[in-house]
């Protein structure tokens, strides 16, 4: 799971993307599907400020200098995005401490360079068709220089714009399907439309709770639906969650309302705060404010609308401090 999220969060710090959620070549079946449109993120205020942030992260600067050095990977220019897919078992459930599935990284790759990284360190590979699957544990530790949680997953270029990150009980289905180019539907119709009209969304998220073990029962979540994206004014982040009755819904709803209130009067209540505390807690205390809560029947939805400027402003601010802290020339 760790080296799974570990490929989306490289690709959200430094990449460049498409326009659109693309779950082409995702195998159909998966319960929990994230997405990330970079191209759209990179043109937003949020996104240009969250770059110039990583920018200035001495850890992704070095990760960025070795897949260039050891994969000929150009952060910049050559990741062009992202979809995640978790998949349950074989009892229809995804362990929770030990959830597997299948990420596919879209960009320009040179195949044969990055097979050539896995021959001369020797990574343990065994050939799918006509693919090299690299081992993903030791192929990371060679590419990093940290040695990532023990988890059976494989690293396969594909081609040369589909990189395959997939654990070993889904590796030949992942090639199957990419080799295909499988285009498989992955939501419900309403989300499916949702999606399909955030034409600036840039992060997507969509959970089947019904398919994780040990849920809670009693908050009876069955589906969770989330889009990020920003127009040309405000960061937009619409979330909608399923429940298996009413009553839990409605009682969702009450807790929701209940904890808003309670967080606006908190952070309102920050007046002895310093000056730049001060200002972040009127900025938490806003946000709580726009939230707005709704839904009916079985759905509970959360909307937020907020002015992008002031959040690539609070972003700035905490580049700037790393950078006071750390002695790093500002960037421009």
């Amino acid at each position: 799971m760790r080296l799974l999220f570990a490929a989306l969060m490289l690709t959200l710090s430094f990449g460049s993307a498409q326009a659109a959620l693309d779950t082409e070549s995702l195998p159909a079946g998966s319960v929990v599907v994230v997405g990330l449109d970079l191209t759209t993120m990179r043109t937003t205020k949020v996104g240009q400020a969250v770059e110039k942030l990583a920018s200035t992260k001495g850890k992704e600067l070095e990760v960025s200098r070795r897949l260039s050095e050891q994969l000929g990977i150009d952060t910049k220019k050559d990741l062009h995005g992202l979809v995640a897919g978790i998949y349950p078992g074989p009892d229809g459930k995804v362990a929770e401490k030990k959830a597997s599935g299948i990420i596919l990284i879209r960009g320009q790759f040179q195949p044969a360079r990055i097979n050539a990284f896995g021959q001369t360190n020797n990574i343990p590979s065994q050939t799918v068709g006509k693919h090299l699957a690299w081992e993903a544990s030791p192929f990371m530790e060679k590419l990093t220089g940290e040695k990532p949680e023990e988890r059976k997953a494989y690293v396969v270029a594909h081609s040369e714009n589909l990189l395959i990150i997939a654990g070993a009980e889904f590796l030949e289905r992942a090639l199957a399907s990419a080799d295909r180019s499988e285009k498989s539907a992955h939501f419900p119709a309403p989300v499916a439309a949702k999606f399909a009209a955030a034409s600036n969304g840039w992060l997507y998220l969509y959970a089947d709770a019904t398919k994780v073990k040990n849920k809670d029962e009693q908050v009876g979540v069955e589906e969770l639906s989330l889009v990020l994206g920003e127009n040309a004014v405000d960061l937009q982040l619409a979330v909608a969650a399923g429940f298996m009755s009413v009553e839990k819904a409605a009682k969702m709803r009450q807790q929701l309302r209940g904890l808003q209130a309670m967080a606006s009067m908190g952070f309102a209540s920050e007046a002895e705060k310093p000056s730049d505390e001060k200002e972040n807690m009127a900025m938490l205390a806003e946000l709580t404010q726009r939230t707005r809560i709704g839904g009916e029947e079985k759905q509970v939805t959360l909307d937020l609308d907020y002015p992008a400027e002031k959040v690539a402003k609070a972003i700035s601010h905490v580049r700037e401090k790393a950078q006071r802290a750390s002695g790093t020339p500002a960037a421009k």
